[in-house]
């Protein structure tokens, strides 16, 4: 994400699968990024995972005005499905 960057407000398409998003990249301000999911504040840290059900409304921001944020983003089945519904 690039400096000065809003991904506005946003639903995932199913909750088969939790999103997972590991911070590769972060803005030395570590305010400066953030993700709200389902109204709440969360922050990321280098090399730590954040795991969330995307169908609730989020929205991330990089507020920093000149460093990128880059994150590595992928999903896992969502752990309350059975085998049959995977």
């Amino acid at each position: 994400m690039r400096p000065v960057t809003v991904l506005d407000k946003h639903y995932g398409p199913t909750n088969i699968r939790l999103r997972c998003q590991l911070p590769i990249v972060l803005p030395e301000a570590s305010e400066a990024c953030f993700i709200r999911v389902g109204g709440e504040l969360k922050f990321w840290n280098e090399g730590e995972v954040m795991i969330f059900d995307d169908t609730y409304e989020h929205e991330a921001c990089n507020l920093s005005d000149v460093h990128d944020r880059v994150v590595f983003i992928f999903d896992v089945w969502h752990p309350e499905l059975s085998m049959d519904e995977r």
